[in-house]
């Protein structure tokens, strides 16, 4: 996991301090003392940014939520010991360092947000709103719970973090890359070859020959591994799944009743209406659109001559009302089918609506979802005892009870498996059939010594099992007797393909500046195909792909020169005929150049944080974060 996380550490792991800076006002994670402290005091200063303090309680803040995201995103726990390898540490503390030192110019700068603008903010904040789209008290104060925070905290928060987003923003907003950097960029990812190309695939070389039995057992002895049978393993398994048991199960009416009054919400078709709009620009022509309607004009052609509307964006679709605007949502849902409305203004214009369909609100009846909800509790029944079995089994195998005595008393699946590899196939090659997951099983059974049992052990999908080990079938090299076939026919691929290199590395090497490919193999009645241009990621899709590493050579060559590669389906030589270099046409310029500029943003926020420090003195007590991380 370590690795993975160093592999991608770049893009999770933010170089400036964006991570910490760049708000969206969401969900803070909760943070609780650590009992990690213990002796040590968690109100330690670890550093100071101009007059301002950073503890180490705070440190340790950031520090949980930075290792509960990598643990989530990379699946396992992260450790002190881990995060200081990867250098999470330095970095939490470099980024707290640098939201100090904007803190302390947005204080010299005496920035201020007003009341309005942090309320407009929280209730502006799409995680805030309700099933209607409307702000949701009960969701803001379900946050304020969530962080342990007062909403007085909570403002504070904001009203420290808006200003430093506000600045830093201002700052990075600037960011430019010089334009012919994007050609340049443009010209490299769009850039196509054309070559002219000569194969030789193995199916196409005949001259192999016979292996002698020197021949045979040489290359027997060069390549033992081809001959090396896998481990097999043998083993005794018993199995309990949910649908060993949900089909003897049925559940009361009753219960079948409470349930769907339960979950009545959940079959509940809530009305959806078809709508259309007219968005007028102002108001006058949004009365123009409504009187040209009420004279008989046409829906579209009002639209698109008097509001000036795309006509791809007059219909608005079949929607439920929680899928509007809330004004809008509301004037739909009450407004006669075929009736236009009266103009109304939002902050988008001036909008007219018409319905043109309405799919009514239903409800599923509880006949029509019976068979539903009885399969799915007779499911969650079955996971239920399957989970109970399991605990009696693990005791009484505990206790010291055999696998077979365990599978008559509980009444489980008995599977004998006489031998099978880790990639669950027998000595024939052919796949052994499990009755539960075959990953889990064999992943149990291969960590088993010969003549263990195992405890038991829960599959994915609910299902239990456990075995007992009967035979280890250690790997063998296969005597050359057995296997001289495979062998011979292994040589004669090994020669195929050596004879299919040397036949490439003899053409281009026959080609001369004044003699190009086409003409050399032209002479030795060689076939000439001429590529469609390649990009520099290869087309897997075509109907003749080009192998990666000869594409990847062609992007190296200069216009005549001549190359080789050769794979496990032959040999190719392909000479460079032409380079095809395009220009940017003006909208993937523009596009380009936006991924350009925000790329450089990080780059100059850092840029800017750094020259803070010369502003603000800068202190990291290095001896205490050390001791105390």
């Amino acid at each position: 996991m370590l690795q993975a996380i160093r592999t991608r550490a770049g893009g999770i792991i933010v170089k400036s301090l964006f991570a910490l800076l760049i708000l969206s006002f969401g969900f803070w994670g909760i943070y609780t003392r650590s009992p990690y402290f213990q002796d040590k005091s968690p109100d330690t200063v670890i550093a100071t940014v101009g007059d301002q303090s950073i503890r180490a309680d705070e440190m340790q803040a950031d520090l949980q939520r930075a290792l509960e995201r990598l643990s989530q995103r990379f699946g396992g726990a992260i450790d002190l010991q881990q995060a200081k390898q990867l250098g999470i540490v330095d970095t939490i503390l470099r980024q707290l360092v640098e939201r100090r030192l904007i803190d302390e110019e947005v204080r010299r700068m005496q920035l201020d947000v007003s009341d309005d603008v942090i309320r407009s903010i929280i209730s502006g904040n799409p995680n805030l709103r309700g099933p209607d789209g409307r702000f949701d008290p009960a969701m803001f104060q379900q946050l304020l719970m969530m962080n342990r925070m007062t909403e007085d905290q909570f403002v504070a928060r904001m009203r420290r973090d808006v200003p430093a987003n506000d600045l830093l923003h201002a700052v990075v907003a600037g960011a430019a890359m010089p334009q012919p950097i994007a050609d340049v960029l443009y010209r490299y990812r769009n850039e196509k070859r054309v070559a002219d190309l000569v194969a030789f695939p193995l199916s196409g070389i005949t001259d192999a020959g016979q292996p002698s039995d020197a021949d045979l057992s040489a290359f027997y002895d060069a390549h033992p591994d081809l001959f090396r049978t896998p481990e097999y393993r043998g083993f005794t398994l018993v199995s309990l799944s949910p649908a060993d048991l949900e089909k003897g199960i049925e559940v009361p009416e009753d219960k079948l009743r409470a349930e769907y009054d339960q979950r009545k919400d959940e079959f509940e078709t809530p009305e959806r209406r078809d709508v259309q709009q007219i968005l007028a620009p102002s108001k006058e022509k949004a009365e123009e659109a409504a009187a040209a309607l009420a004279g008989g004009e046409d829906w579209n052609e009002v639209a698109t001559k008097i509001a000036g509307m795309d006509p791809d964006a007059i219909d608005l679709g079949l929607l439920k009302r929680s899928e509007l605007p809330s004004q809008l949502g509301d004037i739909a849902f009450e407004q006669p089918l075929n009736t236009p409305s009266e103009p109304v203004e939002t902050p988008l214009g001036w909008h007219i609506l018409r319905v043109v369909k309405i799919d009514p609100a239903a409800t599923q009846s509880f006949d029509q979802v019976k068979a539903q909800l009885a399969a799915e509790l007779a499911r969650e029944d079955a996971v239920d005892q399957v989970y109970k079995v399991a605990n009696q089994v693990d005791d009484a195998l505990a206790g010291g009870a055999s696998l077979a005595d365990v599978a008559v008393k509980f009444n489980l699946k008995a599977t004998e498996v006489a031998a099978v590899d880790v990639n669950d196939q027998d000595p024939e090659g052919k796949p052994v059939a499990l009755p539960v997951s075959a990953p889990e099983v064999l992943k149990i059974g291969f960590g088993a010594n010969e003549g263990e049992t195992t405890r038991v052990t829960e599959t994915q999908d609910n299902a239990v099992f456990a075995l007992h080990v009967d035979k280890l079938t250690p790997p063998r090299l296969k005597p050359l007797d057995e296997v001289k076939d495979q062998a011979a026919a292994a040589w004669q691929r090994e020669k195929r393909s050596q004879l299919a290199k040397d036949k490439a590395q003899a053409l281009a090497g026959a080609v001369k500046p004044d003699d190009p490919l086409a003409v050399e193999a032209a002479k030795q009645g060689l076939t000439v195909a001429t590529t469609s241009p390649l990009g520099r990621q290869p087309d897997r899709e075509a109907k003749t792909p080009i192998a990666p590493a000869l594409v990847a050579k062609l992007f190296q060559a200069k216009i005549g020169d001549v190359v080789t590669v050769s794979d496990e389906t032959g040999a190719y030589v392909a000479q460079l005929k032409e380079v095809q270099a395009p220009e940017a046409p003006a909208e993937a310029a523009a596009g380009l150049s936006q991924e350009l500029d925000e790329a450089a943003q990080p780059d100059l926020g850092a840029e800017y944080t750094a020259a803070l420090r010369q502003r603000f003195p800068v202190e990291i007590k290095q001896d205490v974060v050390e001791r105390m991380f």
